[in-house]
């Protein structure tokens, strides 16, 4: 589901704009969508003394965190990252560089409560801002040997309206090998890590063709064929991670495809000024 759309609410958006200054409020601010890529693991069922079926605790890291925050000068913007998704954009205050955190999630010994010290994070980086953007996806994985999302790293890609040809599509290639997606009737090869745009063509209804494939015993295997419309304030997302290899996925890579209308960010009011 798509929900960048919905307004945020009143008291939402007051909470959120106590943690800005006057000057940070001044400018028209970036909308950022945050997107960890990569496997996820299922979960361990096992059969108790009892008889009955229980899942095995997993420590929550071996999953993508799901909260993110943008550090302010009076505090932290909360960010919601959707698992191999590009989920909603949230807005943060337009700055030189944004500063990206993870809120570590409580453990099975914590309780579940959380101190008087607020969201235990844990710094990803800073990435800079490029002068006019308004759309940004920070891309999230971690490297192959990691068990745990502990330490992830992070690209970022400008997709603003009007930065890309409006037959583009973002492409997020964290299957550690290399895809294929054709173009007219040439064959471009996505680098394994690759992560940015890739130009393809438009068929006469103004659509894309989008076609991937898959390295399998020595060849290819096709995953998609379909159209995506293309348009200026429409960015279509391709995002393909690894997978344990299986009768159902012989390729060992997993995808999802959306397109999304990137709208147009409010700008934040005059709330919470000192």
């Amino acid at each position: 589901m798509d929900l960048s759309s919905l307004p945020v609410p009143e008291g939402d958006r007051d909470d959120d704009e106590k943690l800005l200054t006057p000057e940070e409020r001044k400018p028209a601010p970036v909308q950022v969508a945050v997107v960890p890529v990569g496997f996820v693991p299922p979960p361990i069922i096992e059969i108790g003394k009892d008889g009955m079926p229980r899942e095995r605790y997993r420590h929550p890291l071996e999953y993508p965190p799901a909260v993110y925050h943008v550090r302010t000068k009076k505090g932290t913007l909360r960010l919601l990252g959707s698992q191999n998704q590009v989920g909603p954009f949230t807005r943060v205050p337009r700055m030189a560089a944004i500063s990206l955190s993870y809120e570590r999630p409580p453990e099975q010994d914590d309780g579940g409560a959380a101190d008087d010290g607020g969201p235990d994070l844990v710094a990803i980086r800073d990435f800079d801002v490029p002068a006019g953007a308004t759309h940004l996806v920070a891309v999230l994985w971690k490297e192959g040997s990691a068990k745990r999302w502990t330490q992830p790293q992070a690209g970022i890609i400008d997709v603003s309206p009007g930065r890309l040809k409006k037959n583009e599509v973002v492409v997020v290639n964290a299957t550690g090998r290399e895809l294929a997606m054709h173009r007219g009737d040439a064959i471009f090869k996505v680098a394994g890590g690759f992560h940015g745009a890739v130009e393809l063509g438009v068929n006469e209804k103004g659509e894309m063709p989008l076609v991937l494939a898959a390295p399998v015993s020595g060849g290819w295997q096709q995953l998609i064929d379909q159209r995506i419309s293309a348009g200026v304030d429409q960015r279509a997302f391709l995002v393909a991670w690894r997978v344990p290899e299986s009768a159902a996925q012989p390729t060992g890579v997993a995808f999802t495809c959306v397109s999304k209308r990137l709208e147009k960010a409010e700008p934040f009011g005059e709330k919470g000024a000192p």
